[in-house]
């Protein structure tokens, strides 16, 4: 896949990079980095493998969702490729210094089994929203009394207008109205190069308006996925021994995952500790252990999608083959 980047880009990435960099040099002052080190080490091992194997159950529902979004487009691929191509995309998400790595390796895997490329971007570009918008869903509905309870009538502010943005950019995909509208700005401003492009994905995303409830029973399953996963910080959290009430995840970790999705930094770094020691701190919770909760579930699923890392290197033997002699059938 190709890696070239734009100097716009670049610029981004490097705005993110050093937001990454003075979040973590601001925490460096805040915390007792003496006691960080001892917490993980000393996690309990049980508690650990049990918060791996939700998040891993979470992937495998979220491949579910996927794929019912796949087959809606007419891309047939059994139920283990969906899972191996959607651990892949986890694996390039984590390790590309920008989340839409793995939405690139989605959408070519998924495109070896399309009719063509628009057609698998189109079921990406559809489930990273409709992720997107159960995450907004489930934070609003959570974290609602926070409001009173610790002031945070701001934060939830900003929670309901992420959940509404959500829910404007997942109607305008499906509405050719707007589509046609963003051609003729396109055009406007001298990018008319790429109206063929948007055409071809308005068409793909055609077949998906008339399947209502399909889109509805996938965003519920997008919510379950969102709740496991905070699930996988109640875990985590056991393994290190810190007795904070279950309540108050399903209070922050929403909140939390609408902050980390903002592209402001390199993967959340930095800016997921940070408001992870801010909200935990509210319930008493230190710092120090704060910061580990957090970045302890970061590495969690750094991880698992290792599993992803190992499927991309284990197949790359068997696409050379397939390269050399393209009258096999492809994977």
């Amino acid at each position: 896949m190709s890696l070239g980047r734009s100097p716009r880009t670049l610029a981004l990435l490097t705005a993110k990079v050093l937001v990454s960099v003075l979040l973590f040099a601001w925490l460096f002052r805040k915390l007792q980095w003496s006691a960080i080190g001892p917490a993980l080490r000393h996690a309990d091992p049980a508690w650990v493998a049990g918060a791996a194997g939700l998040l891993i159950a979470s992937h495998v529902l979220a491949s579910y969702q996927w794929g019912r979004l796949l087959a809606a487009a007419g891309i047939e691929l059994p139920f283990w490729k969906i899972v191996a191509y959607y651990f892949v995309g986890q694996f390039f998400n984590n390790f590309l210094p920008a989340n839409v790595g793995g939405d690139l390796a989605r959408t070519l895997d998924a495109a070896r089994a399309a009719s063509s490329r628009s057609t698998a971007l189109s079921t990406v570009i559809l489930d990273r929203l409709i992720g997107t918008a159960a995450l907004g869903c489930v934070a609003v509905v959570t974290t609602l009394p926070a409001i009173d309870q610790f002031h945070l009538a701001t934060a939830y502010a900003g929670v309901v207008t992420f959940f509404g943005v959500s829910l404007l950019m997942l109607r305008a995909v499906l509405e050719p109205r707007v589509l046609a509208g963003l051609e003729g700005f396109m055009a406007r401003v001298g990018l008319s190069r790429f109206a063929p492009a948007l055409d071809q994905l308005s068409g793909r995303l055609a077949v998906f308006r008339g399947q209502r409830r399909m889109l509805l029973e996938v965003f519920c399953v997008a919510m379950l996925v969102q709740i496991m996963r905070i699930g996988v910080h109640v875990l985590f959290a056991r393994a290190l021994g810190l007795h904070v009430g279950t309540a108050y995840f399903f209070l922050f970790v929403p909140l939390l995952g609408v902050i980390v999705s903002l592209p402001i930094s390199l993967n959340g770094i930095g800016v997921r500790e940070g408001a992870g020691m801010l909200l935990f701190g509210l319930v008493g919770l230190d710092r120090a252990s704060a910061f580990a909760l957090q970045f302890g579930t970061y590495l969690v699923a750094v991880g698992v999608s290792l599993i992803g890392g190992m499927v991309f290197l284990a197949r790359i033997p068997s696409r050379r083959a397939r390269a050399r002699n393209p009258r096999r059938s492809t994977e």
